[in-house]
């Protein structure tokens, strides 16, 4: 328990910061300024599963005679976007509207080829490929095609492919990377 004199040395103290404090502030120049802020919320139509934000598509072992021979179903890996939250506008808001995402890869397209994504790495002379569920090539760098909505699955399905972009190929170890974003409407 705090004794009186403790309390009225408390007191005193706090007093005395408070005037000195009002008394520093009272001698100093301000310039007013204004603070401006904005932005804008928007409702997403739902957001990428957290499991499939880092994917890794393993090739394993692959002959660069099967690459070189167009063997393309020795060389295609299947991967999946999972979104987690989505509701097809029409049963969720009563509107017409239909909640559909586009997906855009980015990474370092080929410059002859934007749809060929070039490894790093000791193996050359090939790229990959990347098909939706519809078999068709998407373009690094641009939108696919729409994937509507629904209130139960929102699995996307895409395909990697080995394809040959030179005469000659070059064994060795390879890896690529991909960025992806989504946009919904």
């Amino acid at each position: 328990m705090v004794k009186d004199t403790e309390k009225k040395n408390l007191l005193a103290l706090f007093i005395s910061v408070l005037f000195f404090s009002g008394h520093a502030s009272s001698n100093t120049t301000t310039t007013p300024g204004q603070l401006a802020l904005s932005g804008e919320l928007v409702a997403a139509a739902c957001d990428i599963d957290p499991k499939s934000r880092a994917l890794w598509v393993d090739f394993g072992n692959v002959s660069a005679r099967d690459i070189n021979m167009v063997q393309e179903d020795k060389l295609i890996r299947p991967f999946m976007v999972h979104l987690i939250g989505c509701h097809s506008f029409g049963s969720q808001h009563q509107s017409s509207a239909v909640a559909y995402a586009t997906i855009t890869f980015n990474g370092n397209a080929s410059t002859e080829d934007p749809t060929v994504l070039i490894p790093s790495g000791n193996g050359k002379g090939f790229g990959i490929k990347i098909r939706d569920h519809n078999g068709e090539v998407l373009t690094f760098g641009e939108p696919s095609s729409g994937y509507l909505f629904s209130d139960e699955n929102n699995t996307l399905r895409f395909t990697a492919t080995l394809v040959p972009v030179q005469k000659y190929i070059q064994a060795g170890d390879f890896y690529a990377v991909a960025r992806f974003f989504m946009d919904y409407n």
